[in-house]
């Protein structure tokens, strides 16, 4: 009896659980009733199926257009209007224009990136200014953005729907309303070229702003207006390297047919100019050794890993504290500014930047020239050591730097270094450097004007997991 009773009770307990999950299952596998009907579209009358841009946009927003293949290199901007009259709504869609939805866009995505700069610059500095003391300034710099006429902009499609919308607790209530989008296409790569130059011309040199607004519009130039999208290290170093000529131009086209034989004949040219005022430190091949490995580290990380004789780092017989790098792979550090390196981290940061350098023909560009291609490649081949040498003495420009900083970011990044080591490498330049002329000083920008520049890009990378403890012991091993 005790067993006949316990399997009763057992196969009792197992219906029920049986009923219930077939209840749950049913409510949850029954559809929910949409809160409107579709009454008619732009291709009712001539059966044309609602576009997949229009699906993707009402379903999960821009974003999903975003990430079709057709538009990977392209930004996608979606204007969209409703009402209760047919005509008003489908003649906006006829008028809309690409000018207002990207002006209207960019105000508060760049006005809330100087919103996170000002608070990423002023973090470890005690700073407590708000965006809000700037504001008059900030406010010039979206007008200037606003206005620009931005070329490259297409009008791509457009498609309007009419709706029955229904209140969610009684259908008997409802309301009938047009909607209209149209989608708008233009070049990543033009539209963040015409941002950057409208930011970086639309504020003075005086300006309290000055650095924060040109590291902005450098990042933006190099990795996109939209902050949530992360660039790989090769997308960073192609559009760095297209920013500076419009694609077509005489110095465009000429450093295109530049092949890697040349550029390296010319760096040896400048190398051999860079030594003739210093001599090459021997004294410690573990050393030169130790560079090269990081040098290595982070060219076979990079996005352009092969030149005609490999890329090698010299250490330099010298206190002064500088770095240089030359056409074709050559990199210099001097033994004062090995010296004040605190981790590998921010030795690898300072041959990073370097690196970026060559990668982005840097040196190449100092070269010009307004009448053509022949007439470029004569100088490049028969003064350009000269040139450049001379641009590398005077140091490259604040531009130039900047971009340079946030391509060693980037190639950190990528070789599994912190990227934060160049701001650790900056703050320390700051501190040692100071006011004192000559060396890093006199090839370089100031160290604070590079740090709020490199504050900004580090923003996209700051989740990632520091791994420096596990090469801090190899580092004090070879500097001591």
């Amino acid at each position: 009896m005790t067993v006949k009773r316990y399997l009763s009770g057992f196969f009792l307990f197992a219906m029920i659980c049986i009923v219930t999950i077939v209840l749950i299952t049913s409510c949850v596998s029954a559809p929910v009733e949409p809160n409107f009907t579709e009454l008619e579209n732009k291709g009712t009358l001539m059966g044309i199926p609602t576009p997949e841009w229009v699906r993707l946009y009402v379903q999960r927003g821009t974003t999903a257009i975003q990430s079709l293949s057709q538009y990977s290199d392209k930004y996608v901007i979606i204007g969209e209007e409703s009402g209760v009259n047919r005509q008003f709504v489908i003649s906006w869609a006829d008028m809309a224009s690409a000018q207002q939805r990207i002006g209207a866009l960019l105000r508060t995505n760049i006005a809330s990136r100087y919103e996170a700069a000002i608070s990423a610059t002023a973090a470890s500095e005690d700073d407590h200014t708000s965006s809000a003391e700037y504001q008059q300034e900030i406010d010039n710099v979206l007008s200037a953005i606003v206005n620009v006429s931005y070329s490259g902009a297409q009008r791509e499609n457009d498609w309007w729907v009419h709706r029955r919308i229904y209140d969610p607790d009684n259908r008997e209530i409802y309301r009938d309303e047009y909607t209209a989008w149209v989608l708008y296409t233009i070049p990543k790569e033009e539209m963040n070229r015409q941002i950057a130059f409208a930011m970086e011309t639309s504020v003075s040199r005086d300006s309290a702003l000055y650095d924060v607004t040109v590291a902005l519009a450098r990042d933006i130039l190099l990795q996109g207006y939209d902050i949530d999208e992360r660039q790989s290290a090769a997308n960073i170093q192609r559009t760095a390297a297209s920013s500076y000529d419009p694609p077509g131009s005489i110095v465009a086209r000429a450093i295109d047919e530049v092949n890697l034989l040349d550029e390296y004949v010319i760096g040896r040219d400048v190398a051999a100019l860079i030594l003739s005022n210093y001599r090459i430190w021997n004294a410690d091949p573990a050393l030169t050794d130790y560079v090269n490995k990081i040098c290595q580290a982070l060219v076979i990380n990079s996005p352009k890993p092969s030149s005609y004789n490999g890329y090698q780092v010299v250490v330099l017989d010298s206190d002064e504290i500088n770095a240089f790098a030359s056409p074709g792979g050559h990199i210099f550090l001097t033994r004062g500014l090995v010296s004040v390196s605190k981790s590998e981290e921010a030795l690898a940061a300072v041959i990073a930047h370097e690196l970026s350098h060559v990668q982005l023909k840097h040196g190449m560009r100092a070269i010009r020239s307004n009448r053509d291609i022949d007439d470029w490649v004569r100088q490049f081949m028969f003064t350009g050591g000269n040139i450049i040498a001379d641009s590398i003495n005077a140091g490259f420009s604040q531009i130039q730097e900047f971009d340079a900083d946030i391509g060693a970011i980037s190639l950190l990044a990528a070789a599994g270094y912190n990227p934060r080591g160049l701001i650790d490498m900056l703050q320390e330049l700051e501190k040692i450097q100071g006011g004192i002329r000559g060396g890093f000083n006199s090839t370089h920008p100031s160290p604070a004007s590079r740090l709020v520049n490199a504050k900004i890009a580090l923003v996209r990378y700051e989740n990632m997991t520091d791994t420096s403890r596990f090469r801090q012991d190899r580092f004090r091993s070879i500097i001591n």
